[in-house]
């Protein structure tokens, strides 16, 4: 039986919140057809996120160009045969190399590509949802049989009511996009999922292998993605960068290690470039040359944004396991907050900060207390929901200078020189020196800035902190004691906790050396030196699997939660804390490595993300309870520029 459907927001209000957020944009002087292209890239999470890829794009030769990005609806599948597919594709990976399957991530294709105007973004969205409400759930029993060739293998789907589901979906929609003037082709070949293609006839035994390992009939929870792409990216073979590097000459690219390269299909260094490349960079659309060795090859969809998911698949009845002494409930069940619910509408609403009353955002509406050092003597039974505040550290100095600033503000008797007013007035005295920072980044002047103005817009709304968590990675610690500090709270300490520091997979240099608690203390950080980390970074995987990311990072929250006697926690970390420490404490699923790379792009300095417990002991994400921060770029300045032309 079908459930009954959620009640649909009314036309006009989802296309008037699109406008809204188009109209501050706009209003801060940026023409509009590069708002709606900056909404469309960021997938319209926040006025900020479009306002810094306008100006990061300021350059890009097709900025104003009329150019419509390329969309495709995939069927994704979550639980434990999601899990299983992560699996494969990262065994595959390690056993036999990357094939085709390894420029996506594991999905049934819908519908071919198809083109949209920025424009119309919010009548494709508002066309989908409808036709999710309309159709209500999938049907619970879903056969996928296993195929093998030569160069392919894959589950199919046969005739059943799944498959007629899935394909009365796609028509549907592509039936509203025809109304609206885009044009859509349902998937007119039998619907499958792919699990291995163009790979060598020799790997077929293994890949087979490997694949006959993924149970079809594992319990499934289906998403509806839509995803879009920049025309570029699609003809395009895409590289990650893993090292900075600043440019020496004006044909060459300045190197980030978030971006990402694209160059042409087919596109290889020749004898005479020596390992240089010219390619185009994602976040900039500026292009130059590169050198091929500070980069390697990625997924394409690691350059796609999805703007919306949509749960088809019936909610189970019982929440998955949770550790009973989770919150202050026994028997916690855990509620997983899907989109198009009200606390994700409020949580995602782009709009923000920048034309909302107060008495109408999320941070108004948590009761306000006397303050947060008054508030901590009230007894924690008597403060209300409880609340996980997770924010990620702010400004780094690697980031801002490149790697280079070591060498530019150390000297060779390890002497630290100030060469910038955003560099740190001072740098902590590290055991093994300088050389210790290159994985071990402290935060820039502006950093502090940040995590000050972030403490006191909490104790401003008066959102009280028990326990206060820090990753060791210097940057966080930083981040921590400057919010402390902006909560006017002198005498809480900050506990180290190993379990906070990022997806190891990130560390391609190895694992950093971190501070000691000592160490950090010595340096006028607020650090609990009696604290000793649940999970130490000596006990970890350091090829840890993204799932196996997510599950350390709940793990340790229940643990936090279970073991801290009540009130309110903050954790400061990295950008994937935010999504690790909260989604399966919501009832949600791992992401795939592909989907918490796109996700972190779009996490800022002092970005926040907030969990609250309700009185059944589920825990929702909200809307942060108090203001975040936004400000433009301010990019290095070079007074060269001021000379009279030779």
């Amino acid at each position: 039986m079908a459930a009954v459907p959620t009640k649909p927001r009314k036309r006009a209000s989802t296309i008037r919140q699109a406008n809204d957020t188009l109209g501050v944009l706009v209003e801060m002087g940026f023409p509009k057809n590069r708002a709606e292209k900056a909404l469309a890239a960021t997938g319209a999470q926040t006025v900020q996120a479009a306002a810094d890829w306008i100006l990061a794009h300021v350059f890009d030769p097709d900025l104003d160009k009329p150019v419509a990005r390329e969309y495709v609806l995939y069927a994704c599948p979550g639980g434990a045969l999601g899990s299983q597919l992560e699996d494969l594709w990262s065994e595959s990976l390690a056993q036999c190399g990357r094939n085709g399957a390894h420029k996506s991530f594991p999905h049934i294709t819908l519908c071919q590509y198809f083109g949209c105007d920025d424009g119309k973004l919010p009548q494709l969205l508002h066309a989908i949802q409808s036709c999710v409400q309309q159709m209500g759930e999938l049907p619970e029993k879903f056969e996928l049989n296993f195929y093998s060739s030569g160069s392919y293998i894959g589950l199919f789907l046969e005739d059943q009511p799944a498959t007629r589901y899935l394909k009365t979906f796609i028509q549907n929609i592509a039936g509203e996009l025809d109304s609206i003037g885009l044009k859509m082709e349902p998937h007119k070949k039998q619907l499958h999922m792919t699990l291995a293609y163009q790979f060598h006839s020799d790997q077929q035994k293994t890949l087979e292998a490997l694949c006959r390992k993924v149970d079809a009939k594992a319990p499934v929870k289906w998403e509806m993605r839509l995803y879009s792409r920049d025309p570029r990216v699609g003809a395009s073979e895409v590289y990650r960068v893993l090292y900075s590097l600043n440019p020496r000459n004006d044909d060459e690219l300045e190197l980030n290690e978030d971006d990402y390269m694209l160059l042409p299909a087919g596109e290889k260094a020749s004898a005479e470039s020596e390992g240089w490349y010219v390619g185009t960079s994602f976040m900039t659309g500026v292009t130059g040359v590169f050198p091929g060795n500070y980069v390697e090859k990625c997924a394409e969809t690691d350059c796609w944004t999805m703007h919306r998911s949509w749960r088809v698949s019936r909610e189970p009845e019982k929440g998955p396991e949770v550790p009973p002494t989770v919150g202050r409930s026994r028997g916690s069940r855990v509620k997983r907050v899907v989109a198009g619910e009200e606390d994700t509408k409020k949580y995602g609403d782009p709009v923000g900060l920048l034309d909302r009353d107060d008495d109408k955002h999320g941070y108004a509406q948590i009761q306000k207390r006397k303050g947060g050092s008054q508030a901590a003597k009230v007894p924690l039974d008597q403060l209300g929901p409880r609340l996980v505040v997770m924010i990620r550290h702010a400004e780094r100095v690697d980031i801002t200078f490149g790697h280079q600033w070591l060498q530019y503000s150390f000297d060779k008797d390890n002497s630290y020189h100030r060469r910038n007013l955003n560099m740190p007035k001072t740098v902590p005295i590290r055991k093994g020196g300088a050389a210790e920072f290159k994985g071990d980044t402290p935060i820039t002047e502006i950093g502090i800035v940040q995590g000050r103005l972030t403490g006191e817009a909490m104790s401003e709304q008066g959102i009280p902190i028990h326990h206060i968590y820090s990753s060791p990675a210097l940057r966080c610690v930083q981040t921590a004691d400057a919010i402390l500090k902006g909560m006017g709270d002198t005498k809480r300490k900050i506990r180290i906790e190993h379990g906070l520091f990022e997806w190891l997979a990130w560390c391609r240099d190895g694992i950093p050396t971190f501070m000691a608690p000592e160490e950090l203390v010595a340096s006028g950080l607020q650090v609990d030196t009696n604290y000793k980390t649940f999970m130490h970074i000596s006990q970890m995987n350091a090829k840890e699997r993204p799932e196996d990311y997510y599950r350390r990072s709940h793990k340790l929250t229940t643990h936090v939660l279970s073991d801290s006697g009540g009130g309110n926690v903050l954790f400061v970390g990295h950008a994937g804390t935010l999504d690790a420490c909260s989604r399966l404490v919501t009832g949600g699923t791992p992401r795939t490595g592909q989907e918490l790379t796109s996700l972190v792009q779009k996490v800022p300095y002092c970005g926040v993300a907030t969990v609250e417990e309700d009185a059944t002991g589920s825990w929702q994400l909200i809307c942060p309870p108090f203001p975040t921060l936004t400000h433009a770029p301010n990019p290095r300045y070079d007074w060269r520029t001021m000379r009279p032309q030779q």
